[in-house]
């Protein structure tokens, strides 16, 4: 029986520098998430401004999504992330500046731009170089980066920062700056597209093996219809995971606070064990979600995930919440990469740009909403009813999945057409 799988190389060394140009910028994302709010606060004194610090940040990276998306389809994904690196360092490095709150969040529209155009263009160029039968593996591999980020970057932000002193954080905004020097430098030595053009092939690696019988850029049609410039197949997962991001945003965004509120000193080793279940999550839920689907990743951990939510208000000691970041991070790290892999799954290879930016675009959306409508009911209501809002928004992220995306509906679905 003839096994095409071992010739199907993943981690190739696009798929290596790719994974590396990410790094950079996460890592400021998840020192800035996690510290900006406090900046904001110190500087206005009020929670509202930590809020927005967010929202601008992320309104900006999604109004800058789509037109990443459709030009990375037509010109290609590596000088989009230069130029998005390079923005990203220049903003970072004009945070230390001044501490005037409007010129603040200004440049953090700057930032917000930059990245937009860079993770987007970095998810598009990923999927170029996944080989088809292993994108849930590949997309988990990738968001190991992301993985990296989460577990070092508020520990070591947080750490920085210290006691909150205004120098504290002009180290934090030179190493940030530094960071997205080095995702630019990365950029520059990826090489698919150099070689597609060389040979005048579409823009796939050349070590991603495709089988032959079914290359992976060749249409076998007319492509599908637009709206907007994103195919429909995207709109439902899209809205799964802005579910998913809102409530998300109550973590990343406000637990710092609640632990202040609490009297739970530093919080930084939550996002450590957090991302310890993120990396074992994303090394095994892949090949599972390969294999036999998504909907068996996906359900059990939206599931998952919204008891935690429940749970967290009633947490008055450091320790259950640091047990609890645990199986936060092995349902984060098994929904999300498996939604991300079906998104490019169900949709035309020639507009991988737009599913990337449909992507990155609904964490914009969601942690947008999030960090302005969790700021005020955290001021108006406090935390508790802050992680239980969470908990809905992600068990109403259930529903809808079940109801519109999970993978037996659409089969259900095809077979009544084949019938009709």
């Amino acid at each position: 029986m003839e096994n095409i799988q071992p010739k199907e190389k993943l981690l190739s060394k696009d798929y290596i520098l790719i994974m590396c140009a990410a790094l950079g910028t996460a890592f400021c994302n998840f020192f800035f998430f996690t510290t900006l709010p406090l900046y904001a606060e110190k500087v206005s004194g009020s929670n509202v401004y930590g809020g927005l610090m967010l929202t601008v940040y992320s309104i900006a990276a999604l109004a800058a999504r789509p037109i990443a998306g459709i030009l990375s389809d037509r010109t290609g994904r590596v000088k989009l992330l230069i130029i998005g690196a390079f923005v990203c360092a220049v903003a970072c490095a004009l945070y230390g500046i001044t501490t005037a709150i409007l010129l603040l969040l200004a440049i953090r529209v700057l930032n917000g731009l930059g990245f937009g155009v860079h993770s987007t263009s970095s998810g598009a160029a990923v999927a170029d170089v996944i080989p088809k039968s292993r994108i849930s593996e590949g997309i988990g591999y990738f968001s190991l980066y992301s993985t990296l980020a989460t577990a070092l970057g508020p520990f070591i932000a947080l750490t920085i920062i210290g006691d909150g002193e205004l120098k504290n954080f002009q180290h934090l905004f030179f190493l940030a700056s530094s960071l997205c020097l080095f995702s630019m430098v990365s950029a520059c030595f990826i090489s698919y597209e150099r070689k597609a053009k060389k040979t005048d092939k579409p823009a796939v690696a050349a070590d991603a093996a495709v089988p032959p019988e079914a290359p992976a850029e060749a249409p076998a049609g007319p492509l599908p219809k637009t709206f907007v410039g994103f195919e429909y197949a995207v709109f439902l997962p899209t809205a799964v995971l802005i579910l998913l991001n809102f409530a998300s945003s109550s973590i990343n965004t406000f637990l710092t606070l609640f632990a202040q509120d609490r009297g739970l000193g530093n919080v930084g080793l939550f996002f450590t064990v957090n991302a310890v279940g993120l990396f074992i999550s994303r090394m095994l839920f892949g090949r599972i979600a390969d294999r036999h689907g998504p909907d068996v990743v996906v359900i059990p951990g939206v599931i998952a995930l919204a008891l935690c939510y429940c749970a967290i208000p009633f947490l008055h000691s450091p320790l259950w919440l640091f047990v609890l970041a645990f199986p936060m991070g092995i349902a984060n790290g098994a929904i999300i990469p498996t939604i991300n892999a079906l998104m490019f799954q169900r949709c035309s290879p020639q507009r991988r740009g737009t599913v990337s930016a449909a992507y990155f675009a609904a964490l914009d959306i969601g942690f947008a909403i999030g960090g302005s409508v969790f700021g005020f009911v955290a001021d108006s209501l406090g935390f508790g009813y802050l992680y239980w809002t969470a908990a809905v928004l992600t068990a109403a992220a259930c529903i809808l999945y079940i109801r519109t995306v999970a993978e037996k509906r659409q089969l259900k679905l095809k077979k009544a057409e084949s019938i009709v």
